[in-house]
């Protein structure tokens, strides 16, 4: 075999035997606690990066129903960079977690920094195999 050939053949092998390998990692679903972790970490990702709406996609269902994101607070959520989301407390329950969270939040226009705390509170769903925010997306408008 000339060797532009096999330059071709190895690659071409590979995929093909990664195929079914891969394809078996999607199909399993990740514990909770795994997936908990997995969820905490894009979560605080996605509020630390100001992706609000990537964040809001955790938030539960039903939540979002009874409490919908309104264009206020999304503009609320534009005029602000998050400078810090640090854990304060955390506490495992059978299926939920609560988490007290502050915030660290700089004004966009003034540059003017404060912080927050607010309360997060986590349920999981054992047909979804996923963690649900039903607290919502913490509260940032301006405290009086």
């Amino acid at each position: 075999m000339s060797s532009s050939k096999s330059r071709y053949l190895f690659p071409f092998a590979a995929a093909v035997m990664l195929t079914p390998l891969l394809a078996a990692c999607n199909a399993v679903k990740p514990s909770p606690a795994h997936a908990l972790d997995m969820t905490f970490y894009d979560f605080s990702s996605d509020i630390r990066w100001g992706d609000i709406e990537a964040a809001y996609a955790y938030v539960d269902p039903k939540t979002k129903a009874e409490h919908p994101l309104s264009d206020i607070d999304r503009a609320r959520y534009k005029q602000v960079e998050v400078s810090g989301y640090d854990v304060i407390s955390r506490t495992d329950g059978t299926g939920t977690v609560d988490q007290q969270v502050q915030l660290g939040l700089i004004n966009r226009n003034t540059q003017i920094g404060r912080n927050i705390v607010y309360r997060e509170h986590w349920r999981w769903d054992p047909e979804l195999k996923k963690w649900w925010l039903t607290s919502g997306l913490p509260d940032i408008s301006p405290q009086e």
